[in-house]
Parts: C-alpha cells; sequence; structure tokens
C-alpha cells in the first residue's frame, strides 16, 4: 500500500510517537523510510548558530534511521533541507514520490483543544 514514507522531525519530543508510528508503518508495509529535518533560519533560537543547525538535523535524521534499522527495517534515507519547513517538506515528498507522510503532534494545534 505504501512504497515510501516521509518522517519530518525537528528533534522535539512531541514528534516521537510519528516517528514510532512511521517506523511500524514502513516496516509493515516494506516501504522505504525518509527521515527529514528541515532547518529555518527564521526560526533559530537565541545562543544558537546557524553553523550548529546542520550537525543537530544530521543527528536527528540518524537517530530516526538507526531506530528503524534496530526495528527490521531495511530502507531508510535521510536528508537535511534548508527553507520553510512546510514548503520544504511538500518539495522533498513530491521529489521523492512519498506516498505518505507522518507528522508529529505540532504546536499551534494546541491552542484549538
Amino acid at each position: 500500500m505504501y512504497d515510501t514514507i516521509l518522517i519530518p522531525t525537528d528533534g522535539r519530543p512531541n514528534t516521537e510517537r510519528a516517528i514510532r508510528e512511521a517506523i511500524e508503518l514502513a516496516n509493515v508495509h516494506d516501504a522505504t523510510l525518509h527521515a527529514l529535518s528541515v532547518i529555518n533560519s527564521a526560526e533559530i533560537a537565541p545562543g544558537v548558530d546557524f553553523e550548529d543547525l546542520e550537525p543537530i538535523g544530521e543527528s536527528t535524521v540518524e537517530h530516526i534511521a538507526e531506530r528503524a534499522a534496530e526495528a527490521g527495517v531495511d530502507g531508510v534515507e535521510t536528508s537535511v533541507q534548508h527553507g520553510l519547513r512546510h514548503q520544504a517538506i511538500l518539495d522533498y515528498a513530491e521529489a521523492h514520490g512519498v506516498d505518505l507522510i507522518v507528522v508529529g503532534r505540532t504546536r499551534g494545534l494546541d491552542r484549538f483543544f
């Protein structure tokens, strides 16, 4: 049903459930799992240098790749991109023929509940 699954993540704890679900779905469907971290320079926190963000993104996607491998997922691809988060995710999904995007809960939804 799914051949290619994308899990975009910023490394925050609210993505843990999405990571588990994406890994499980990739395992069940024998799908390739893509882990994506998007660096948006407009959202740099005080005290964090732009140069620090690339290794943080790499560490985040590698963590997912390691967990997926431990769970038995054969195909895992990782990527760190720069740009507006939503647009980078959509562009990546289109470029890689992604069938499913698994997204963690966003902070913005909390205010509606």
